[in-house]
């Protein structure tokens, strides 16, 4: 094609079907393939997505008709028939494909841009092809038209972004996607986090909006659990509550719309040893979501290791605190349905296969929902711990003050952390809930929990009315002896203990 021939085209980019028709009207034997041309503007205007490749796409599609008119005088008949063949058959092939995108959606664009783009790539190989054939391109064209796809791909990425970084796109976003599967619920949800911009403010936070509203909307977890694009940030200058060494609690907000606990861990550095881990983790926090719904175990959000030297969980903000807080606060509260509600939360991780050991379950590890009911927090914390320190759980800085609720096979034995350990601690921690005062209150030091824990002692039976009156009758205590049954093999299971408190 001559230089002339590309200013040509350049000049003229039609924008109706009516200006095309107009142009080729007198070139009646250019009539199929300028039918076929209109049809493909048709259809490039109902694309909803793409709109610079499209229209660059449409152009060249007019640049061949004009290529092929523009040498009709050179060619002799045959070669002129075999030519006007070929490029009704190179648009005939492109209206086609285009029709495919054009029936859809723009959620669904959106999510199949890698192949839109690819098909929209092929369409101008063909272009190319049907020009070489007939010795109607060049080098410089080529380059031409890939430099400029190039450039309208990363513009239409960009748009992409600012669709979905709006705002007033919230509702239509999560209408389209709620009529689609799951996977292209997943898809989208994925692209929407793996585009956030890290700390970036501005028009950027609509992403996070819109991905936080499509996440409540699907029920289900973020793609990816560890949150190391800005999902998560820090709100105040101090941690708002922790143990003297082991975690501190930060408030924070979670893709800019909920209030969420922060939980840093301070018996771990940052390293690709705790990445592992923790993605080994989530796994499992993904399965528990899918079984409880956040009914009774308080839900992990994601984890982050790239905001400080050391990594935090991240779960939903629980205002009325933990289970002895909200007792304390609210006296007359049903004791023994918050206790049914742990056991239920135990039976759900216990059920599971394999089972999913809590590991230090007590009162400070039940967290209160905003209706009263009891969610069990921490989970498999003890061993993530364990795991990542290389230093046996019960031998861990800061432990000392979990002694009072853990079983004896724990701290005589150091031996490993298993579901009748749960069962233990669920005893401990029923004793704790009914008389709001910790296991052992007769005992000053942990210590010394541990020698009567060794000698095969348990914890005296209150005997004061309004204990009794919250629920520690002779049926309940004998259910917490069969907690505390020293071979944990014969301790009471989930099972048997719901049936009973039931």
């Amino acid at each position: 094609m001559t230089r002339k021939g590309y200013e040509m085209a350049a000049a003229a980019v039609f924008k109706s079907t009516a200006q095309v028709t107009a142009h080729f009207a007198p070139v009646p034997w250019l009539s199929p393939a300028v039918g076929l041309l209109c049809g493909i503007i048709d259809m490039c205007a109902r694309v909803s997505s793409n709109k610079n490749a499209f229209a660059q796409l449409q152009e060249r599609c007019y640049d061949l008709l004009l290529v092929l008119q523009n040498h009709a005088d050179e060619m002799g008949s045959d070669r002129m028939k075999e030519a006007v063949t070929s490029v009704e058959k190179t648009l005939d092939c492109i209206h086609k494909r285009i029709q495919v995108w054009a029936a859809k959606n723009r959620v669904e664009l959106i999510l199949l841009q890698l192949e839109l783009s690819a098909d929209i790539q092929e369409c101008h190989e063909d272009i190319t092809k049907c020009l070489q054939k007939f010795q109607f391109t060049s080098h410089l064209e080529i380059h031409k038209w890939q430099a400029e796809f190039e450039n309208n791909r990363t513009a239409d990425s960009a748009e992409v972004i600012k669709y979905l970084s709006d705002i007033k796109n919230t509702e239509e976003i999560v209408v389209e996607t709620q009529k689609q599967h799951g996977d292209i619920l997943h898809s989208l949800m994925d692209l929407l986090q793996k585009s956030l911009p890290g700390n970036a403010v501005g028009e950027e936070r609509g992403l996070e909006k819109n991905l936080y509203y499509l996440q409540k909307s699907s029920g289900s977890l973020l793609p990816h659990s560890h949150l190391e694009r800005g999902e998560v940030r820090r709100s105040g200058l101090w941690p708002v509550d922790g143990s003297s060494s082991m975690y501190d609690i930060w408030e924070g907000f979670y893709l800019n719309e909920e209030k969420v606990a922060i939980k840093v861990i301070r018996a771990a550095q940052c390293s690709p040893k705790t990445l592992s881990r923790f993605k080994r983790e989530a796994a499992i926090w993904e399965d528990v979501w899918k079984l409880d719904r956040g009914k009774h175990i308080l839900p992990f959000y994601g984890f982050c290791q790239n905001d400080g030297p050391y990594p935090y969980v991240v779960s939903p903000w629980q205002p009325n605190g933990t289970a002895p807080e909200y007792l304390n606060k609210y006296p007359d509260a049903d004791h023994l349905a918050m206790i049914r509600g742990v056991a239920e939360g135990l039976r759900i991780l216990h059920t599971m296969q394999p089972p999913v050991v809590h590991g230090n379950l007590k009162g400070s590890s039940i967290v209160i929902d905003s209706s009263g009911n009891p969610l069990l927090a921490d989970f498999g914390f003890s061993k993530i711990t364990e795991d990542i320190t290389g230093v046996p759980f019960t031998m861990s800085t800061g432990i000392s003050d979990s002694y009072r609720w853990l079983a004896p096979e724990l701290i005589i034995d150091q031996g490993v952390l298993s579901t009748a350990c749960d069962i233990y601690a669920f005893g401990m921690t029923v004793l704790e809930l009914l008389t709001h005062k910790h296991p052992w209150e007769d005992v000053k030091r942990s210590t010394t929990v541990v020698i009567k824990v060794s000698q095969g002692q348990l914890p005296s039976r209150p005997r004061d009315a309004v204990v009794v009156e919250r629920g520690l009758d002779g049926v309940v205590w004998g259910l917490l002896e069969k907690c505390w049954v020293t071979d944990s093999k014969e301790r009471a299971t989930i099972q048997q203990v719901l049936q009973e408190l039931h």
